[in-house]
């Protein structure tokens, strides 16, 4: 089972985020994709109406199965911890409250990211990596 990261290609601190998750995922349960590739374009077409539109973190967890779901902003970025090992998991726990809790933090980050983190770092992932993402 994998579960699909879409996330700004055009963002420092997205990128950053991208490689500390390359380094969590042990198991290499995450994929990733840019929010401005054809994978995006494909996927999120059909995104409830309250996530349209969002240029920041998208998750699809249990990507390709029937079962998948849609988390965005706070909620997406907790989910991804709490489905990591170790003590990520700690962290994943606020995913279970409500989104208002947090979510007001997340926005905040992402509205002052371009300016707090103004270039994506390059770097080339290894073919191991490689394979993790979608264009």
């Amino acid at each position: 089972m994998s579960h699909l990261v879409f996330y700004d290609g055009q963002c420092g601190f997205c990128d950053q985020v991208v490689q500390l998750l390359l380094k969590a995922d042990k198991r290499s349960l995450f994929l990733f994709a840019p929010l401005q590739g054809i994978t995006a374009s494909a996927r999120l077409k059909d995104l409830p109406d309250e996530m349209k539109g969002v240029d920041s973190l998208v998750l699809i967890e249990d990507y390709q199965m029937p079962t998948q779901r849609y988390y965005v902003l706070g909620k997406g970025a907790l989910r991804i911890a709490w489905l990591l090992d170790g003590w990520w998991k700690l962290v994943g726990w606020i995913s279970f409250l409500p989104a208002w809790l947090y979510d007001w933090a997340y926005r905040l980050l992402a509205r002052n990211r371009h300016r707090l983190f103004p270039n994506p770092s390059c770097v080339i992932p290894d073919p191991q990596q490689k394979k993790r993402f979608l264009e």
